[in-house]
């Protein structure tokens, strides 16, 4: 009888090792099961022209991919938590390329999109997303046809061009002795053209002399026509409406023509090191706009803050910091707010509705979209920033300035 006890007990014993075990091996595969994914696509130019800022940008997307993902533990949607995966392809600054490669994802069921950069390159390719109803926030394109058109599925993560320098004008009122007269050129694209007609309007508002206005090639060359209107009509300050490279050949025309001015300011270069390091010393003063800047002071609902965020990029990229790191990471936050704010990742007309919706302060600052989808123009403006020795420093708004302006910008013969 003993022996049959303890045989009953040895197998009871063995069934509850075997059940614990069974217990045990099914919380392993549990927790080795993976983390569903929130899958944000789109293209971006790793390549060609535009391949510096692309790579700027996505190095931003991925930055806060890598914390959410690694650090965060994964971004908590109604009950359940997901990983982002960012699955940006090699637009090489091509427009047919991007469209192409776009289509091709949306064919593939991606239903949340990131911008490419340039608004030559997005324009076309908002058409898409709206047509497959698909919300895409990008940083790259502030053409005001991208938000003109009615559309609802696209949104920018700064003011439309005809009202992104508005903050330079501002800061221009405020300079002591006070400017009067003015030369503006833009080239003829998508984004500089209205955002230097929204200038020239801004400054005759504010009662500045228009002494010239000049409209160059979208393919720029040479601007002599615009180094002889400095010479004859001698202006207090030259404003260009232009990219990188080209504001980059304007720069070194005017200083090479020794055509001097009290201060030139381009609306992008000055922000990159490697037009700071290909001017030298002809690069002090020279002023643009900036959407973001690594010394700003906000909280953040992913980082905790701007500085957190700044401190963690840095540990985990080699890329120096410009304002599309300011960008690319709004718009990684504005999405994760989105979609947190839905409730759901498989809605994506619900989150179109939470981003047009979205009111929350940012490791960017704050974000708020107009009811056509780019940036609120107030909340959302730029800052001002000008070369000083070989960093770019905030010189408006006040709140946030860094630096007292240079002005008058030193003459180029005495450089």
């Amino acid at each position: 009888m003993e022996k049959k006890v303890n045989r009953r007990r040895s197998l009871e014993l063995l069934g509850g090792v075997a059940g614990a075990a069974a217990i045990a091996s099914f919380s392993r595969s549990a927790r080795a099961q993976p983390m569903p994914a929130i899958t944000l696509g789109g293209t971006i130019p790793f390549s060609g022209r535009w391949a510096e800022i692309g790579q700027n940008v996505h190095s931003a997307y991925q930055t806060v991919a890598k914390y959410v993902n690694e650090v965060a533990g994964g971004l908590q949607v109604g009950n359940r938590r997901y990983r982002i995966e960012v699955k940006m392809v090699d637009d090489a600054s091509d427009p047919q390329r991007a469209t192409s490669l776009l289509q091709r994802q949306v064919d593939d069921g991606i239903q949340y999109f990131l911008g490419s950069y340039s608004s030559p390159i997005v324009l076309p390719m908002t058409a898409i997303t709206e047509r497959a109803r698909r919300p895409m926030v990008q940083a790259g394109g502030g053409a005001d046809a991208i938000f003109d058109q009615g559309y609802k599925f696209v949104f920018g993560i700064f003011p439309r061009a005809s009202r992104s320098a508005f903050p330079a004008v501002d800061a221009f009122e405020l300079l002591t002795p006070k400017p009067r007269t003015f030369i503006v050129a833009y080239t003829n694209n998508p984004f500089s053209k209205p955002q230097g007609l929204g200038v020239i309007q801004r400054l005759k508002a504010k009662g500045f002399q228009v002494l010239d206005t000049l409209e160059l090639p979208a393919q720029l060359q040479d601007v002599s026509a615009l180094v002889e209107a400095v010479r004859s009509k001698s202006p207090d300050i030259v404003v260009c409406l232009t990219g990188d490279q080209e504001s980059l050949l304007i720069a070194r025309q005017l200083a090479q023509a020794r055509a001097d001015v009290k201060l030139l300011f381009t609306s992008l270069g000055p922000q990159s090191a490697s037009f700071r390091e290909a001017l030298g010393k002809y690069g002090e003063g020279i002023t643009c706009i900036s959407t973001w800047s690594p010394t700003f002071k906000f909280k953040d609902p992913i980082f905790g803050s701007t500085e957190k965020y700044v401190e963690f990029y840095r540990a985990n990229n080699k890329l120096p910091m410009t304002y599309h790191q300011g960008t690319g990471a709004a718009c990684m936050v504005a999405y994760a707010a989105a979609l947190q704010k839905a409730g759901r990742v498989d809605d994506p007309i619900a989150v179109r509705d939470a981003l047009a919706t979205l009111d929350l302060e940012s490791l960017y600052g704050h974000i708020k979209f107009t009811p056509e989808g780019d940036g609120d123009p107030v909340l959302m403006g730029a800052v001002v920033t000008q070369v000083q020795g070989s960093e770019v420093k905030v010189i408006h708004p006040a709140s946030l300035k860094e630096a007292p302006a240079i002005w008058p910008m030193q003459p180029w013969s005495k450089r």
